[in-house]
Formats: structure tokens, sequence, C-alpha cells
């Protein structure tokens, strides 16, 4: 239902855009137009009134009933899209004379036929709506409804995945039961190489558990890694995966998904042979995946450990075999555990509750029996609904079917993650369901996302409201809702990427498919024949090779398959060489691949593509290939951040809609770039390769977001910017790339610094000193700079910042400052929750009462041969708020001894604040620590040596 009314919402605005004045229809045309929006509005009142009833009452006629109409209102959509490309479209005239000549450049023939199709079109539609209405008044079977098939599919993944343990409960008792089998102990026999094996239905958290023992062990031990598996395992990432996390220094083994098995294994052998390691196999499904992982783990009889998660209970056997391992078998919560982690995620812990709460809380309870993934998505269904009573609660537990009373069953699961999809608003279903485009395990980035959902239309405009700030509003409450996961926090704490927990993927794919919603292609076999592919997901783990490829290859299309009303393609690993030609899809939104161009697809091909709203390439381009794309006037988002291409084309300036361009490092502009008057990201302009473009920033007054890298070349540059600065009235992130030190106080009289500025982050830059403008940013909430010059002022300036939350501020190692910052409450910082500051100079910052209210984290970085004696004293319990701690101790110069001083005396100063915050110390240049030490060592060897010597003389 939702979905059909989705599609009505992105229909009924085009309609409402068809008849404005903008696209001058005939009259009777007007009159088909207003008939059809009439008959659109009337179904999505008779949707609503629908949706509206318990799932159970829905019968299989309305679903018939939603499914036509939602087809019905795409291809509805899809021919008024066409008419308007037509009419916007500017007239080839290359090859005309005279009075056809004239004809064309007033459009008048190109027009009249376009019109001419619009009516076609509409007759066509009005026969279909009453198609739509007369079938199902024949199917009505009065005072009867059909009850819906209560079956469930069983899943076949279900690993679980938490990351946010504290959120948890019942989990103390295994960590520590798994910890103990792990423990290293003495004696030969614990020195062999052991596995614990956790075994469990999905949902119980494993990964966490495993995890949490991870976290807590692997200081124990010279190396580690973590990987995950999955049902539809590529061997190659993961040994690849645990090759970078056990080898040093970093980044030696970025590039080996190439390399055969047994390359990979050899050397992941050698690496290990001489270390005391542990990994974690996480979401292990087969045996055969373990007799392959099995061959990289040497037995060094060092102690190394070996921690599998695994649903099935022969796999954990099997991974036990053969070595020194040991079966656990996780458990559900218990009763209390399960009512505990249900009450907290509802409540507050000083709410009193009802006693008729109590009563269908408790049969809720009975229901999850003890899968905490069950009562966590229950728990969001619960905690979401508008008023908490006793009905509302009771409908839920009505809508769960049989639940878990009779059977703990991945089916009776599968049944509750549906409630929390039932439960979505109309509005997010189209969202989520968006997400079966994806391979499992995918890290997807959440801009990305977004951008997919407005080129989809999924995003309904509100007046006075960015499209792309509403789908991040879409995001986070897919993310409350437990129905996504956020990864990798930015400093602003929104998410990086997010990913899709197993169980749900294999629900949203599911109910894609049934929908006609995603057609999921996994190599080059035939596509299903349905009727029409709206959107299509090609997905392959093969990586692509020009020596493999020797013949032309491409998706089988059935004959029944029709393509050319497919909205979106997005294609993964080698699947992009075996696509269709791109000619076939005359109605494409949406496309994203990965590697371009293909033998199946020239580049000039894209020109063709009018309906295009996002595009995403990546692979070798050169500027030619890209020349054609200032025909796609529709075009929103240009993703070339994974392509290699030198210089953008002359005609990209003609992307009058384009809202998002986003390429990498080292790209030249065309002059013109000011013409994209749309455009609200632009990443990354870089102003030694596109001087030109500085200056022409000036017109892009919708900019909200920019990436510019090489400022410092020029201080014309810094002006030149400065000045289009103050111009971008709606801008609110800045990122700076850079290697030199740059000035940003260069302001004439009058500047004025743009108004909603929330956000400014310095990559590899370093500012001469802090700009005085930044007093006037009263909405800047996050901040990431390093300076060259720190002084109490700045600090002063700084801490007035009203909502300021997140700092990250250094002082570059040839830097000055005075000797002895304060930091007080006179500079109050009454936003700041998290504080990152580190310094190379000899000065130090100092936390005086009543400094930083709300700060929560803080991160220090200390030279422990600056520190004399170890001291420590920097204020640390005069931050009132504070619960986590993060040190970093440079050992560069240092001898071990003022190491652990320094450490001793951080730990000593945490254990005394009255908030107990929880400590994270490490340790950098370790390893220059040890050679200074030797280097002593040796020196008092050797003149230890010398006395002996001339005393034997």
């Amino acid at each position: 239902m939702e979905l059909a009314a989705a599609a009505l919402s992105s229909l009924l605005p085009k309609l409402a855009t068809l008849l404005s004045d903008e696209y001058k229809l005939q009259k009777g045309v007007r009159g088909e137009i207003r008939f059809l929006q009439a008959e659109m509005e009337c179904m999505q009142a008779a949707l609503n009134v629908v949706s509206k009833r318990p799932a159970h009452q829905i019968n299989d006629l309305d679903k018939i009933w939603a499914r036509d109409l939602k087809e019905l209102a795409y291809d509805i959509e899809d021919s008024i899209d066409k008419f308007m490309v037509r009419v916007d479209a500017p007239a080839k005239q290359q090859s005309l004379k005279g009075f056809r000549k004239f004809i064309h450049k007033i459009g008048l023939v190109r027009t009249i036929k376009t019109r001419r199709q619009v009516a076609e079109d509409i007759d066509d539609i009005k026969i279909r709506i009453r198609e739509v209405a007369d079938r199902r008044a024949r199917c009505m079977v009065p005072d009867v409804a059909a009850q819906p098939d209560s079956s469930v599919a069983m899943d076949p993944r279900m690993p679980a995945l938490y990351e946010d343990v504290k959120k948890l409960v019942g989990i103390d008792g295994p960590a520590e039961t798994v910890t103990n089998l792990l423990a290293l102990g003495e004696g030969v026999q614990n020195q062999k190489l052991k596995v614990v094996s956790i075994v469990g239905v999905g949902g119980l958290g494993k990964t966490t558990l495993a995890n949490l023992v991870y976290q807590r062990l692997k200081g124990q031990f010279t190396c580690q890694a973590f990987v995950s598996v999955s049902l539809k395992p590529n061997m190659n990432k993961i040994f690849s995966s645990i090759l970078r996390q056990v080898s040093e220094p970093e980044g030696k083994y970025d590039n080996t998904e190439q390399w055969d098995h047994t390359e990979l294994i050899n050397h992941i052998r050698k690496i290990l042979q001489e270390k005391r390691y542990i990994i974690v196999i996480d979401d292990l499904w087969d045996e055969s995946s373990w007799i392959s992982i099995k061959c990289a783990l040497i037995d060094n009889d060092l102690g190394s450990r070996v921690i599998v998660t695994t649903r099935n209970a022969g796999v954990a056997k099997s991974s036990c075999s053969g070595i020194s391992g040991i079966m656990y078998e996780l458990s559900p919560l218990s009763a209390t555990d399960s009512k505990w982690l249900l009450y907290k995620r509802i409540f507050n812990e000083e709410e009193v509750i009802a006693p008729e709460l109590e009563e269908v809380l408790n049969k809720i309870l009975m229901k999850c029996g003890g899968i905490p993934l069950a009562i966590i998505t229950i728990a969001s269904m619960l905690a979401s609904t508008p008023n908490r009573t006793k009905y509302e609660w009771y409908g839920v537990y009505d809508s769960m079917g049989s639940g878990l009373d009779k059977d703990k069953s991945l089916e009776n699961m599968r049944a509750i993650l549906y409630l929390s999809y039932g439960d979505l608003p109309f509005y997010l279903k189209p969202c989520l369901l968006c997400l079966s485009m994806f391979p499992e395990d995918r890290m997807i980035p959440r801009t990305d996302l977004i951008r997919l959902w407005v080129a989809e239309g999924f995003v309904a405009e509100k007046q006075g409201s960015n499209l792309y700030e509403l789908g991040d509003i879409y995001f986070n409450e897919l993310v409350n809702r437990s129905m996504i996961q956020p990864v990798d926090m930015a400093i602003d704490g929104s998410a990086e990427y997010c990913r899709v927990h197993d169980m749900i993927l294999d629900l949203i794919i599911s109910l894609a498919a049934e929908e006609n919603f995603v057609t999921i292609s996994e190599g080059q076999q035939a596509i299903s024949p349905v009727r029409k592919i709206r959107r299509l997901s090609l997905q392959s783990n093969q990586t692509y090779s020009d020596e493999e490829d020797t013949r032309e290859e491409k998706v089988i299309l059935p004959s029944t398959v029709n393509i050319s009303h497919v909205r979106s393609i997005i294609a993964f690993g080698d699947a992009s060489h075996w696509i269709p030609p791109l000619s076939m899809f005359s109605a494409l939104r949406v496309l994203s691949l990965k590697r371009f161009p293909s033998k199946n697809n020239d580049p000039k091909v894209l020109g063709i593509l009018h309906h295009l709203r996002y595009l995403q390439l990546g692979g070798e381009l050169e500027t030619g290939d890209l020349e054609e794309i200032g025909n796609l006037q529709h075009l929103k988002t240009l993703d070339l951040l994974a392509a290699s291409i030198k210089e953008l084309p002359a005609s990209i300036v003609q992307l009058r809609q384009l809202e998002c361009l986003l390429v990498r490092l080292g790209v030249k502009f065309p002059d013109g770039i000011g013409n994209l008057t749309s455009l609200q990201v632009l990443r990354t302009l870089d102003v030694k390769e596109s001087p030109n473009s500085l200056a022409e920033l000036i017109k892009l007054t919708e900019l909200r977001e920019l990436v510019i890298y090489g400022l410092e070349g020029s201080g014309s540059y810094v002006k030149t910017f400065l000045q289009s600065l103050s111009n971008l009235g709606n801008i609110h992130t800045l990122y700076f790339y850079g290697r030199k030190l740059f000035s940003l106080d260069c302001t004439s009289d009058g500047w004025r610094a743009p108004a909603h500025l929330r956000s400014i982050t310095a990559w590899n830059s370093t500012l001469s000193e802090l700009p005085q403008w930044f007093s006037s940013l009263s909405e800047l909430s996050c901040l990431s700079i390093d300076v060259e010059v720190l002084r109490q002022d700045d600090l002063q300036l700084l801490g007035a910042l009203p909502v300021l939350r997140f700092l990250k501020m250094g002082v570059s190692q040839s830097g000055r400052s005075e000797e002895r910052l304060v930091i007080g409450s006179d500079q109050p910082f009454r936003s700041l929750a998290e504080f990152r500051f580190s310094r190379y100079t000899r000065c130090w910052l100092v936390f005086a009462q009543g400094a930083m209210p709300k700060l929560q984290r803080l991160q220090l970085y200390f030279e422990a041969r600056k520190r004399e004696g170890g001291a420590i004293d920097v204020g640390l319990e005069n931050l009132a708020s504070l619960k986590h701690v993060t040190v970093e101790v440079d050992c560069d110069g240092a001898r071990l001894s003022e190491v652990e001083d320094v450490e001793t005396k951080v730990k000593d100063a945490i254990g005394m604040h009255p908030n107990h915050p929880t400590l994270e110390l490490s340790r950098r240049f370790k390893f220059m620590m040890a050679k200074a030490e030797n280097e002593d060592n040796s020196k008092a060897s050797e003149q230890q040596g010398g006395d002996l010597l001339s005393t034997d003389d």
C-alpha cells in the first residue's frame, strides 16, 4: 500500500507542474491532465483508508489493486518526464534550412509533436485507469475478507552485528565465560592455538559478544584481526583483510585482492609465524570457508587464539575439530534480562510504568523468546508510537501472529522484523527497499544513499526545506528505528556509512521482489521474466581483468522482459562489463557503474540518457568520453570520485540543474563553472589546476558544501576565495586541503563571514593563526584545524562560540604559543561535548574550575620526554561531565621509564576523577623509544667495557 502511496506522492506534484503556464498545454489536454490529477488524488485517498487497516484485514484484492495502481503511477510519471524532456531539450538545427530552420528555432515542430504524443499517452492512461478500477469492482467479494498467508519464508542469513554494547544487557556473563575459555594461563597446552566457536540462532548477539571479548583481550597479543565472512564469502577479500590487519606498517598490503589464495595465505602465515595473534572469524556459514581460512592460521605455540561465530552447529563443531577447540552455545536472554532490555529501550530510568502497560509488555516478551534482535525491533516500534497506551501496544501484540510462543525459529523472527517494516511511514518504505540493491555486508556511504533517494523522487519536497537535509532526516529515522546500522561516526555525530543487518536485508530483498521494486541479478544468468523491471541491481564478486575478457558478455534477457521502464541501474564488481546496452534504458534516472566504459557501452551513449538525475562512474575516462554530458539537463548528481579523469569537459557548464559535483583531487575544471547556479555540493576544487574557477565561486549562491585544495599556493588565491565566501549565504560545510602554511585572516573592511557555517575542517593544512572572523560564526558546531600560533585570546574567541560541540585543535611542531594556556569559566565552551587537543611544543593546556561544563570526551597528546617527572597536572578534575579520556603518549626520544611514568600519572589522575571516566591509553613512536633506550644502554656498556680495559692495563 505504502509503495503505491509513495509513487502517487511523487506523481501528483508533477501533474501540478504540467498544468502550469510554463508548458502551455492545449485547452483540451489541460482538461485531461486535470482529470488525471483528480483520479490520482481520489485513489490516493482510497489508499490512505485501506492502509490504516490492520495488516491481517488487508485482503489480496486490495494488494493487487495497490500494485496495479503503483505500476500505473510509474508509467504516468514516465510519460510526463518524457514530455518535459522533449519540451525543455534544445532543438538540433545543423541540417535544417530556410522556413524549416525557423520553425525549429521557435520550437513549433518539436512541441506540436510532443503535445500530440502527450494527448495519445493520456488516452491510453485513461483506459488503464478504468481497467484498474473495473477489475477491482468485478473481483470484489462483499463482506468477505481474505485472510493473509501467515507463513513466512525462512531467513537464510542471520548473523547479528550489534556495535553499541552499552545498549545491550545480559552480555557480561557470556563475555566472562568466553574470556575464561580463551585465557592464556600457563603450561604447554595453553600455548597451543585455541579456537572458541560461538554458536546460536541469528539475532542473539554473537558478533557483539565476540567483539567485546576481542576488544578486552587484543592488548595481550602482538597482532590482531577481525573479519566477517558472510553467506557468500569472497575469500580474496577475507584473506586480504586479515593480511592488512596483521601486517606492519599500515598500508603495506592495501592492494592484494588480485592475488590468488595461495599467495595470500603464504604471506599471512609468514607474518603470523613469530607472533602471538588473536583473530575473530565472524559470521561463518559453511565448512568449506573454514577449511580455507584454517590454512592461514598457523599454530606457532605462542598462545594464539581464534574466535568463530556461526549459527550452524555443524560448522561450529568443524571449526573445533582437529585443533584445541571449544564450542560455546549462546543462549537466549533470561526473562529478567529480556525485560530489562525492553524497558531500557522504551522508558527513562526514572519513569513510572503503568500496570496495564506491564501486562502487555510481558506478553510481548513471551513472544520474543529472549532474542535480543526481536526485542530491540519491537521496542523501537513501541517507543515510536504517538501515545503509549494499552490499546496501541495491544495492537502491536495482536499483529505479531504466533510469535515465538511455540518455536524460536528464524521464520518467526523474520515475521517480527516485518512488523517493524510495516510500521514505517509510507515515505520511508521505498527508501529502505532501495537498500536491497546493495550486496550483503556492503558499507553504504550515507551521502551517496541520500542522493540516490533524491534522484529517485523518494524524498518529498516540503516548502522551505532542502531535499538533501530531508533525506538526512529520513536516514536518521531509519537508524532510530533499528532498520539500518550507522558506521564510522563523523566529527559532527553523523554516520559516514551505514549497513543493513543481514536478517533485515533478506527481508527487504524478499519484499522488493514481491513488489517488483528491485530486480537483482547475480552473475550473467537470465533475469526472471517479470513484466516490467523498474530497478536493476547487477551484483558480482568477480574482479574484472582485461586479460580474461576474451568475449563480449552481457546479462541474458528473456523475451518477456521489458527494460524500457528501468529507472535505476547499480552495478557492482565486474557487472559493469556485462550490463546490456544503455541505449535500451530510455527512462533511466539513476546509473552507477564502478567500471566504465565497457565493450557493450560506448561513453557517447550517456548523452542520450536525458532522464538521468544521478550519474556515478568509475574507471579510466578521457575528457572526450563525457563531452555529450551537457545534454543531461535534469542531472542532479555527477559523481566521478572513482573515475580517473584529468579534465572535465566544457559541456558540463550547461548542467543548470546540477546540485552535486564530486571529483578527485587534481581534476581541471573548464571555465564557466559559475553557470552551475543550482550547485549545492562541490568536491574537490583544485585551485592549482583551476585557478579561474576560484573567482566563479561567487556565483554559486546555493552552495552548501565545498571541498577546496591549494589555497596556500598564492596570497591572491586566499583573497579571491574570501571574496567569494562572503557571498555564499547558504554554505554550511567547508573542507580545506593543502600541504603548506596559509592564512585565512586577510579580509577587507566590511567583509562578512557566511552566517550559516556549521563545520570547518582543515585536512593536512596549517593556518598561520586563528582567523578573527571565526568569532562571528554563531552556528559553528564542528571545528577541526591545526594552527601555527595559539594564544590565550584564541581560546577566548572559541570559548564564546555558542553551539560549538566538537573541537579538534592542534599546534604544529614548528609552531609557538604561550607557555601556559588556561581554559576557565571566562572561556565557557558551554556546548562543547568533545575536545581533541595535540601540541608539539613545550607549552601546555590547563583546565580551570568551571571549564567546559558539558565536555564528555577528551583526547590529549603528551610527549613523554617533555614531561619532567611525568607531571600530568592539567586539571582533569575540573571537567564536571567527563566520561571518556583518550591519551596518546609520544615515545620519541623518551626512555621506557619516562613513558611509564607519564602513563601512571595519567591513570592516577583519571582514577581520582569523581566521574571515574573510562581511559584509552596508547603509545606513539614506541619503536623509536626502544631504539633510544637501547642506544643509551649500549653507550653505558661501552663505557663500562672501556673502564675494564683501563683497569686490565
